[in-house]
């Protein structure tokens, strides 16, 4: 009984796609999808490079970079109020070599989460980046 159940409604469904069953009265119009719609259809109307899409991971981490390497100069430099001598200089040692330590670990990191997290990829770049520029300034 239950197989004489599911062929007649495979041809109900074969008769409602091929417009061959009859119409209902009163009867609401729903429309079938039989798989969402991809994230690449929903956007062909916008051309936007990939680049764009990770703009915010890429200006995190050249900002906390900058800031990283922001404080790791002033740890060196005398008339900085952090500078050596200074309870700050203290109290942010050991983070600012941290945040130094941070970015060849994130590097690393991104070699093996780089086809999956392309965003977290560019954020360790932009760190390094940002880093390393900042403190040669």
């Amino acid at each position: 009984m239950a197989t004489a159940n599911f062929q007649a409604r495979i041809e109900r469904i074969n008769r409602a796609h091929k417009g061959l069953a009859p119409a209902r009265k009163n009867a609401p119009i729903r429309a079938l999808r039989s798989q969402p719609i991809p994230m690449s259809a929903r956007r062909a109307g916008r051309r936007r490079f990939p680049i764009f899409e990770h703009i915010q991971p890429m200006a995190m981490g050249s900002v906390l970079g900058c800031i990283a390497a922001v404080v790791l100069t002033g740890l060196t430099s005398e008339n900085s109020p952090w500078g050596p001598g200074t309870d700050l200089n203290e109290m942010l040692f050991l983070p600012a070599l941290a945040g130094l330590a941070l970015a060849p670990i994130l590097m690393l990191a991104s070699l093996f989460l780089a086809s999956k997290r392309p965003g977290f990829a560019l954020f360790s770049l932009s760190y390094l980046s940002g880093l390393v520029i900042t403190m040669l300034i």
